[in-house]
């Protein structure tokens, strides 16, 4: 015997908006918490911060910074000598470049939310907001490559203190 079912929603004269599911998001607490354990949800960290660079972690081997670029606006191209460095998108989109000199920049990529960047010490490297978006990273160091509480709030600043440079 086959047997057959169907579900039929009943029409209504006037259909009901759907309801918006609105995510209440938490501020955080923009501080240096290291070297304490630190468990934190690094994309609201990230995606809150509104300055160049601020320092979230700082270990004796280790550092974690989060980042904003405003539209049109590079890192800077830097040096680290003997810190290799991870850099993950979290909004926005770029241009990451390396090379081993100032002058050769032969590696370039377009980076956009959610891509990571692996950067070898002892490599020159830039990254370049051409979008008209902030975009927002988080930055890992090993080792440590700013001091212990470090908040850079403009570029401009950033620069001023860069070391390795």
């Amino acid at each position: 015997m086959l047997m057959s079912a169907s579900c039929v929603q009943p029409q209504s004269e006037e259909r009901q908006p759907a309801e918006e599911v609105v995510e209440s998001v938490e501020a955080v607490e923009f501080k240096d918490f290291g070297p304490d354990p630190l468990v934190i949800d690094i994309e609201q960290y990230t995606l809150q911060n509104e300055t160049f660079r601020t320092a979230v972690w700082t270990g004796s081997l280790m550092q974690m910074t989060v980042m904003t670029l405003q539209p049109g606006e590079d890192i800077g191209l830097e040096l680290h000598t003997t810190t290799d460095q991870f850099l993950r998108v979290e909004q926005g989109s770029g241009i990451v470049m390396m090379g081993d000199s100032e002058e050769n920049l032969d590696f370039q990529e377009r980076v956009e939310d959610d891509f990571a960047i692996f950067i070898p010490a002892g490599k020159w490297h830039n990254l370049l907001n051409d979008s008209d978006e902030p975009l927002k990273l988080y930055s890992i160091y090993t080792p440590v490559e700013h001091p212990h509480g470090t908040v850079h709030e403009t570029r401009e600043e950033g620069i001023e203190h860069e070391h390795d440079n």
